[in-house]
């Protein structure tokens, strides 16, 4: 018996709520060549077809009805006219492409939960009129299966009718217009299925992400071995539906996964028998190799993560291939592989000449067709797919013309960037984020937001020629629309913020606010994009990811807009002054709620102002609600930056002074040096710092002398309420006992009795004795 030999067409992370679902029209007509190359041939997407932003919602609007009932003729073979009663609705767009690439399975992703599940069954569930014909069908519903085996529907009341944990065939999940019509009852979910292609029978096995919980809105939907990222719990999970599927005689199988980060995919990989293939997804990690990299990346296209694919072994010690793409429409992967007789991929059958991934770009498609009237040719994919994207992007083209402001840099907002280190536009929208809430609160000093929350850059990148350099610039000028050079458009606030949280302003400890900035960076490490990370404004940190997670922040501070040190958070990785004093800080409603994992919710704060319901001033701007994050960045924008730009230009990770990795650079978040104040506060008070105060000294350390701040503690009011006319000798005797933690020795006491006698300071002998070797021993 010969090798079987597959053809998978593949996508991660579609994500088109932005600007990406501009790519789609290149990515249908590349698989639509691609398909035809092999014999056997798939396409599945590993999820996040979905995300919120201007082009979801543009799919609701009632004035995109005929393009969206134009391409549903078109993809299920209706004449023109047919679907007359079909109606506009967030997700039909994609739901359409995904039909129109005929794809065999989508994971479930953790984006399409972002509105919650309604959003889900009005993408997946058909909808018909009362009449009862084609004319009456108000949606299809999808042809394709969502698949997830780690979530439970049976409790969501939106999901529940469209699920089965069935192992069916994929045609159970289609249904011809006129079979819709007729009832017919298909499911739309379940947990894997098995599809034939040459006479073979293939498994597929989705996978969602176990903190779906955490980052988005799952309703009653149960994540079963949730809560945490367990690759050993998710093997134990997953391996029997492996086994069900071999005992029905399917020998090759793909897991296609969105488990948020592709160590995850690849660490599960070796825990499972009989998984042939993993497609990751959530992570945006691109694998390509040299001959991808020549053929052309997307522009602005990160190094690649790996090359394409991974190949592992399984616990079986069998070979596995992993393969994954960047999102955003940008890549269509493609793996041809051969199989033995009894189902085990052949690793050696595996080619750069034919796996590796294909930018979706006009050159590539043209490189592939021969031209590009060739790959849009009336009825072709791309040709569907170009003016179904036409009718969005033409609708979406009034929001760029909508000018909040100006800039004259790029505002670097890709996932490797704002998950890992501060950027300007992290800083941009944290700051506004902070400026707004301050209309409402003078008193609010810290704003932070996740970095997963910003979806896109705002700006161009440039490439020229074959072998250019990408240059970043700022947003091009398009006098059609009336958009200056370095204009900020509502399109671009939509795009990347795109979920456009509500803000609420809550008091937490300092204990508390540290305790946020730990799990900021808890999950920092080389090559991980954690979206939890934040972006921040009114304070500075450094943290060392060597450190245990939870141990990691070593300085914090809250700063004013000057630079003016106002409270010192910590110092060598502990937190000073009084743990339970307040402060109020602005955040998203997401995260005030305990979203992405932060330790908030209700009970971890004193008090709660959501700026939705407090805020009733329209401002400059009316397209987001007053108190959502759109409308803090349009008004922050509009005050500050509608005619002098925003110039400030991004910065490596090692001149970062918001946010400072200490595996990039030295720490700088606090200037001065700490330990002396720490010691002269103990001296002089017997008691830890003060945040605020040890923030003033510090500043001052840059024009005032050790022993000159130690002066000033002597005669500071607090000093007098202790000591009240201390004397030479019992001030001697202070400072054994603060300092030294002992009784004074005679002569000791005789030698410093005579220092002050002379004419020394008091300050000056309070430095000599914090400095002085046998008080820095007890502090080693």
């Amino acid at each position: 018996m010969s090798n079987y030999r597959l053809q998978l067409l593949h996508a991660a992370d579609m994500e088109g709520g932005g600007g990406d679902l501009l790519n789609a029209p290149n990515f249908a007509a590349i698989v639509d060549y691609l398909e035809d190359q092999e014999a056997n041939s798939l396409f599945l997407s590993s999820g996040d077809l979905v995300l919120p932003g201007p082009y979801l919602a543009a799919a609701g609007d009632s004035s995109l009805q005929p393009a969206i009932q134009s391409a549903a003729e078109a993809i299920y073979g209706l004449p023109a006219g047919t679907l007359d009663g079909v109606t506009a609705a967030s997700g039909r767009v994609e739901t359409l492409l995904m039909d129109l690439l005929g794809a065999e399975a989508v994971t479930l992703g953790n984006h399409e939960f972002d509105q919650g599940t309604g959003l889900i069954a009005d993408m997946i569930a058909p909808v018909l009129g009362e009449g009862g014909t084609l004319a009456d069908l108000e949606w299809m519903g999808s042809q394709f299966p969502y698949l997830s085996a780690n979530l439970d529907f049976s409790g969501d009341a939106n999901l529940a009718p469209l699920a089965t944990t069935e192992l069916l065939e994929r045609d159970a999940f289609r249904a011809s217009p006129e079979q819709v019509v007729a009832g017919a009852d298909t499911p739309k979910l379940a947990p894997a299925i098995v599809t034939e292609r040459g006479g073979e029978q293939v498994g597929i096995i989705g996978l969602t992400t176990q903190i779906l919980e955490s980052i988005s809105s799952p309703g009653s939907t149960e994540v079963l071995a949730g809560g945490s990222n367990d690759m050993q719990a998710l093997a134990e999970l997953v391996q029997p539906i492996i086994d069900q599927l071999e005992a029905q005689g399917v020998n090759k199988i793909v897991l296609a996964s969105h488990l948020q980060q592709i160590q995850f995919e690849e660490e599960l990989a070796t825990l499972l028998d009989g998984v042939d293939i993993v497609m990751a997804g959530g992570s945006n990690a691109l694998l390509a190799d040299a001959e991808d990299v020549d053929r052309g990346l997307y522009p602005g296209a990160p190094a690649p993560y790996n090359a394409y694919p991974i190949l592992t072994q399984d616990a079986a010690g069998d070979d596995v291939a992993i393969i994954n793409t960047d999102g955003g429409w940008r890549y269509v992967g493609q793996l041809v592989v051969e199989f033995d007789e009894e189902g085990r991929l052949i690793a050696d059958s595996l080619g750069p000449e034919t796996s590796g991934v294909y930018a979706a770009t006009d050159a590539q498609v043209e490189a592939l067709w021969g031209d590009l009237e060739s790959a849009f040719a009336e009825g072709t994919k791309g040709d569907i797919a170009e003016e179904l994207v036409g009718a969005v992007a033409e609708f979406v083209s009034e929001q760029d013309g909508n000018i909040l402001g100006l800039t004259d840099t790029y505002l670097v907002g890709e996932r490797g960037a704002v998950r890992t280190e501060e950027t300007n536009l992290g800083n941009l929208t944290a700051d506004a984020n902070l400026w707004y809430a301050r209309q409402v609160d003078d008193e609010v000093l810290v704003s932070f937001k996740n970095g997963g929350g910003i979806r896109e850059p705002i700006g161009r990148v440039v490439v020229e020629g074959d072998d250019g350099e990408p240059r970043y610039e700022a947003p091009a000028a398009d006098a059609a629309i009336g958009k200056p050079e370095g204009g900020v458009s509502q399109l671009d606030a939509a795009s990347a913020l795109r979920f456009n949280n509500d803000l609420a302003i809550i008091s937490v400890t300092r204990e508390k606010l540290l305790e946020v900035l730990e799990h900021a960076v808890a999950a920092s490490a080389p090559g991980v994009t954690a979206g939890q990370f934040a972006q921040v404004g009114g304070i500075q940190y450094s943290f060392d990811w060597e450190q245990p997670a939870g141990e990691r922040i070593q300085s914090a501070a809250i700063v004013s807009e000057e630079g003016e040190t106002l409270d010192v958070l910590a110092v060598d990785g502990r937190l000073v002054g009084n743990a339970d004093k307040l402060v109020k800080v602005v955040t998203l409603g997401f995260l005030a709620d305990g979203g992405d994992g932060y330790p908030l919710g209700e009970g971890s704060y004193q008090q709660r102002v959501d700026l939705v319901e407090t805020l009733t001033d329209d401002g400059a701007f009316t397209f987001a609600p007053a108190g959502t994050e759109q409308d803090a960045f349009a008004e922050y924008m509009a005050a500050f930056h509608a005619e002098t730009a925003f110039s400030e230009v991004e910065t490596p990770a090692s001149e970062d002074t918001r946010i400072q990795n200490l595996a990039e650079r030295d720490d700088a978040v606090l200037e001065g040096d700490a330990g002396v104040l720490l010691r002269l506060y103990d001296a002089a008070f017997d008691r830890d710092a003060d945040g605020a105060g040890l923030g003033y000294w510090l500043d001052r350390q840059e024009i005032l002398q050790t022993e000159q701040i130690a002066d000033f503690f002597v005669v500071s009011d607090e000093f007098k309420q202790l000591h009240d006319s201390i004397e030479h000798a019992a001030f001697v005797d202070l400072m054994y006992q603060n300092v030294l933690e002992r009784e004074a020795d005679a002569a000791g006491r005789d030698y410093w009795i005579e220092q002050l006698a002379e004419g020394d300071s008091m300050g000056a002998v309070m430095v000599g004795f914090t400095e002085s070797d046998e008080s820095q021993g007890l502090i080693a």
